[in-house]
């Protein structure tokens, strides 16, 4: 049975044999399958996008994600350059019969990270090896000298709320208030709720407090069916996205002083036997508190949370 690539490796071991060397044969280059984040096809090539986020966008345009406890580091980097040339060479070939077809062609490509804050360390390197970087946009870092057009969105410096408020709420963004409100007020239709709700939930994680002062905010701007879908969702939601460390994040992050606040803004006065009450519970309860704020109607309604 002829195995041409294992005489290969027999002649380049004979070859290298007094070569201070390691020669392996067939290493898996991945212990899972590769796959890529997100990619965003035009339906039609030629059409231009409008937001600036997609300004550089082609054809076929690849997205790394990262969340925002996570960091683009300088391998990440290489290894998605490399997604982008396998799905041009692999997609090219895929289901079809010819062995040679260029379908998909390199200037159709783009690659895009997307993170909440700067990679400096990826940055500096960049620097280092005189990749160029173009900073106009806020938030938007373009990268010269690569094969293929190269953006980094930094969620954290975007400021067009107005733009980009859905990718605002995923991040410690300045504008971090007025994008949830902007997601409030954009709810519009029922077909609207579920990605509008997820955006929610993901802001959430991100600045508990927040959120839940915008949602008492909003709550006259909504209409009934709306204010019951958000309301009831987010409960469910909660159970699902709070982990112990996550409530602890949120009392080092002021679940007393949020808990505080929104009862002061229903009631206008705390009596300083509930102002006690809220400083000694636990993390739990004062959480409890803020999802039931709306069902809270009364000061003394406080006592079936915090009192046993």
């Amino acid at each position: 049975m002829n195995d041409w690539h294992s005489d290969f490796v027999t002649a380049i071991k004979e070859e290298l044999k007094d070569e201070k060397v390691e020669i392996k044969q067939e290493e898996y280059l991945s212990k899972e399958p590769l796959r890529i984040d997100v990619i965003i096809i035009k339906k039609e090539k030629d059409v231009k996008i409008n937001k600036k986020i997609g300004q550089i966008f082609k054809r076929y345009n690849i997205i790394e994600y990262k969340s925002p406890d996570d960091y683009i580091l300088i391998d990440d980097y290489f290894k998605d350059l490399g997604y982008v040339y396998l799905y041009k060479s692999i997609m090219n070939a895929y289901d079809k019969s010819r062995e040679e077809v260029d379908d998909i062609k390199i200037d159709e490509l783009t690659l895009t990270f997307v993170c909440s804050n700067l990679p400096k360390k990826l940055i500096s390197f960049l620097v280092e090896h005189k990749i160029k970087l173009d900073n106009s946009d806020n938030g938007l870092y373009y990268i010269d000298n690569e094969w293929i057009p190269v953006q980094i969105i930094v969620l954290s410096e975007l400021e067009n709320v107005e733009e980009n408020y859905p990718l605002m709420v995923l991040s410690n963004n300045m504008y971090f208030r007025n994008a949830i409100e902007k997601v409030f007020t954009s709810i519009n239709e029922a077909k609207e709720y579920d990605n509008k709700i997820r955006l929610i939930e993901a802001a959430f994680r991100i600045d508990p407090g927040i959120v839940s002062e915008v949602i008492k905010m909003y709550a006259d701007r909504l209409n009934e069916e709306q204010m019951k879908y958000v309301i009831n969702n987010l409960k469910e939601a909660n159970f699902k996205i709070y982990t112990e460390e996550e409530l602890k994040k949120s009392m080092e992050k002021g679940m007393e002083n949020l808990v505080i606040r929104l009862l002061k803004k229903k009631f206008s006065d705390i009596p300083e036997k509930y102002i006690k009450l809220i400083e000694d519970a636990d993390e739990k309860t004062l959480l409890q508190i803020a999802d039931n704020i709306f069902e809270i109607n009364k000061i003394e309604d406080l006592e079936k949370y915090i009192v046993n």
